[in-house]
């Protein structure tokens, strides 16, 4: 039987992180517009994310092992953040026992939307079918978004928009459109540039094993470019969102975050093709978007105590 920790490297708490900055920014803003906060919608919403997560993390797991992408990495490029968990390839758990945990936190995930769709109508089951569609499907066929190159924007989708808009709607049936969903589009650039550097060490074994996600498909160096551009559009956003008058001045601390961001795209740029000194710039990408996201978020709850 498989160890504990085996099965703590497969679901990967860290990674929870990817879904929880959202979630905590779609509850800020609908706490700032109504001063309200529902713990008991706050707790299902917060937990049927991570189930959603884990079913994610399982299946990209099984699949990536099945279709010889975890095999084909070489040792040179294995990081922390990149080439799955390691545990198939290890032989430390059965596919078919990972495979049959995914089934079971997406049917979590899915009572958890079912549970919210009661309490606030049909769009949050909506929502929820769109996430399972998405992320369920990443790279389980026969979709398979990672492999088709739609990857990327479907994952900065679903951890961004369709997330922040969920949870700001489960305690606000009646958001402000125009702030939920440009402050949304800041998380999920950045957690789409997250996925997009964390290719970048396994573009040898994506480009053989036939998964032809974005950086596959146009190159390392190229691919670079893509990359500071994911890392400069949200200042721009946030900026531009404040001039409009689309969201609050006190969302401009997150420009705070702008000298780690542009430490990223300097050592992608030196190191985009060696990964193990790639390794900084990697977990500071996720560090960037946990942090942007924490001071957007704080923003909102700075505008929610000063007087109008």
């Amino acid at each position: 039987m498989a160890g504990l920790d085996a099965w703590v490297r497969v679901v990967r708490p860290k990674f929870w992180l990817a879904g929880i900055p959202s979630i905590i920014l779609g509850t800020t803003i609908a706490w700032c517009y109504s001063k309200t906060f529902n713990l008991t919608y706050f707790l299902p919403t917060f937990f049927g994310v991570i189930f959603a997560m884990v079913g994610c993390y399982t299946f990209n797991e099984y699949f990536d092992f099945k279709s010889g992408v975890d095999l084909a990495v070489r040792s040179n490029d294995i990081t922390p953040f990149n080439a799955g968990s390691r545990v198939l390839p290890e032989g430390l758990i059965k596919p078919p026992h990972i495979l049959r945990v995914g089934v079971v936190f997406w049917v979590f995930a899915f009572i958890t939307g079912v549970y919210l769709t009661s309490i606030r109508g049909i769009l949050i089951l909506i929502l929820a079918l769109t996430g399972f569609l998405t992320g369920a499907f990443y790279t389980t066929p026969p979709f398979k978004w990672a492999y088709r190159g739609l990857g990327e924007t479907l994952i900065g989708l679903t951890y961004g928009p369709l997330i922040t808009f969920g949870s700001c709607y489960v305690q606000l049936p009646n958001p402000p459109l125009e702030p939920t969903l440009l402050s949304s589009l800041i998380p999920g650039v950045l957690i789409a540039a997250v996925i997009w550097i964390n290719q970048f060490p396994d573009y040898y074994a994506d480009r053989k094993a036939g998964k032809r996600n974005l950086v596959v498909r146009i190159g390392k160096e190229k691919s670079v470019k893509v990359y500071s551009l994911l890392l400069t559009t949200p200042y721009l956003i946030t900026v531009l969102g404040v001039l409009f008058r689309f969201l609050p001045a006190t969302t401009l601390p997150m420009l705070g975050t702008i000298p780690l961001a542009y430490k990223n795209i300097a050592l992608t740029k030196k190191h985009y093709d060696k990964p193990r000194k790639l390794i900084p710039a990697l977990k500071g990408t996720i560090l960037l978007f946990i942090s942007t996201t924490l001071l957007l978020s704080a923003g909102y709850i700075l505008r929610g105590i000063l007087p109008a």
